[in-house]
């Protein structure tokens, strides 16, 4: 480890692998510290990086070049956002920043305490993982020194309770593993990526298809009723569901859809509200990368990620889908050019190298605040 260089550990209580947790969280951590590496030959100071897990058991690995270190959790709930593990007070105290993911929760709040006694920079960022009370209601944020927000829906839920350095960073998105292929033919498929969850609202996009659309569902099915009303609901209209694919058959269905969907939703199909169902919409992100033209759901985030109306859309309930539906089915949106729109609005935004240098210059800014205070 360079002496030199600012040194910063990213800390997560689960890891982005099959023997984990595979969701746009884990994905998050992996992506920024790809985003981080990336980005620091353009960086006026050197940066050290190393991410820390908690898992089932003891591993260590390179995500790209970025050494991962997964100690066991040793909460005996083995719930991963109340994960502990005593080796984090050894393994933390060589570096300068600690950047907690999944800040708000109970494993936050440990991380936070963590970092504070060993007198480090403390940076946290939500990646919707749950919320415990010591954080926001009962000041446990005293103990942070800079928050990253993944979006400025994300931002609002926590500046009411922290008023130091504060910033809102969408992305990043690997815009050089999500790329479009002018060489494959589009077809005319609509697409939908996540947790076959209910307030994911994949129900929405089945109720709202049109005849004569064809939608492919991808994503684990990890709610079995949930699961099986969508299959009843998708009865009679042209609908496949996907729930096993990894990487490789994602970046295809990118490449051969017309059209992504993304519908979360605040109140799901049981009635249930849910206070925060996308704090980002990474998928989305994959999507554009990829050239695609998106509709997203009024919900959370999601708006955030369309701004231009030549490629992306905004809709409020089902029939508002039903409505941008049509005009794709009948070619009156989205505009001719739109790969080439949706993808560099991407990449001059959200790509690895452009959040890396904002984010690592976040770090150096609050970590100089915090000396000289």
């Amino acid at each position: 480890m360079d002496q030199g260089a600012l040194r910063v550990a990213l800390v997560s209580p689960s890891y982005f692998a099959e023997d984990s947790l595979i969701g746009g969280g884990e994905r998050y951590v992996s992506y920024l510290a790809r985003a981080l590496r990336q980005a620091t030959p353009d960086l006026p100071f050197a940066l050290d990086l190393e991410v820390f897990a908690l898992g089932e058991r003891a591993l260590s690995f390179l995500d790209g070049d970025v050494p991962v270190t997964v100690f066991p959790n040793e909460n005996p709930q083995r719930h991963a956002m109340a994960a502990m593990s005593h080796h984090l007070w050894q393994a933390l105290a060589p570096f300068d920043v600690i950047h907690i993911q999944q800040g708000l929760t109970f494993f936050g709040a440990y991380c936070a305490v963590i970092g504070r006694s060993l007198g480090k920079t403390v940076i946290v960022t939500d990646l919707g993982g749950g919320e415990n009370t010591l954080m926001l209601g009962h000041g446990g944020l005293c103990m942070v020194d800079g928050i990253i927000s993944i979006s400025e829906f994300a931002r609002a839920i926590t500046k009411t309770y922290f008023k130091g350095p504060h910033i809102a960073v969408i992305g990043p998105v690997d815009t050089e593993l999500f790329q479009p292929r002018p060489d494959i033919k589009r077809s005319r498929e609509v697409l939908s990526v996540g947790r076959l969850l209910p307030h994911k609202g994949c129900d929405r996009v089945i109720d709202a298809l049109p005849d004569g659309l064809a939608l492919r569902l991808v994503g684990r099915a990890y709610d079995n009723a949930y699961f099986d009303l969508l299959q009843k609901r998708a009865k009679g209209k042209n609908v496949t569901f996907v729930t096993d694919a990894d990487d490789v058959a994602l970046k295809a269905f990118y490449h051969t859809a017309g059209l992504y969907v993304h519908a979360s939703t605040f109140t799901d199909i049981y009635g249930n509200r849910i206070a925060k169902p996308e704090l980002m919409g990474l998928t989305t992100l994959e999507a554009l990368a990829c050239g695609m033209p998106v509709a997203v759901s009024n919900t959370a985030s999601l708006p955030e990620l369309a701004p231009d109306p030549r490629f992306s859309r905004v809709f409020d309930e089902v029939a508002g889908l039903r409505v941008v539906l049509e005009d794709y089915k009948a070619g009156r949106w989205p505009s001719e050019d739109v790969a080439g729109l949706a993808r560099a609005h991407t990449v001059e935004n959200y790509s690895f190298p452009v959040v890396g240098r904002r984010i690592a210059e976040f770090y150096a800014q609050v970590h100089a605040g915090r000396q000289a205070a």
